[in-house]
């Protein structure tokens, strides 16, 4: 997955319980082309209005905690019928 602010897919619609890699890139001039061409998808962290985008870090961070959120919780969601 590549972290990209215009991307249409949710950072939490992925099912980070399947292997992955992230690329995070600069916030000011977002993913490179060779960036793009090495991930199959990307990936966008809903922002509150007037926010443009956040340092590679956090954004880092949000995603991959979220990454660890679903593998925490994996047997929530598979005994709930697959509800978050």
């Amino acid at each position: 997955y590549v972290a990209d602010a215009g991307a249409q897919t949710c950072h939490w619609d992925v099912d980070w319980l399947a292997p992955a890699a992230l690329i995070v890139s600069s916030e000011a001039h977002g993913p490179s082309a060779a960036a793009r061409g090495l991930a199959t998808q990307a990936i966008a962290i809903p922002m509150a209005r007037g926010v443009e985008s956040l340092n590679a870090a956090i954004a880092g961070s949000i995603i991959l905690y979220e990454a660890l959120r679903q593998r925490t919780h994996r047997t929530d969601r598979t005994s709930a019928g697959g509800s978050r």
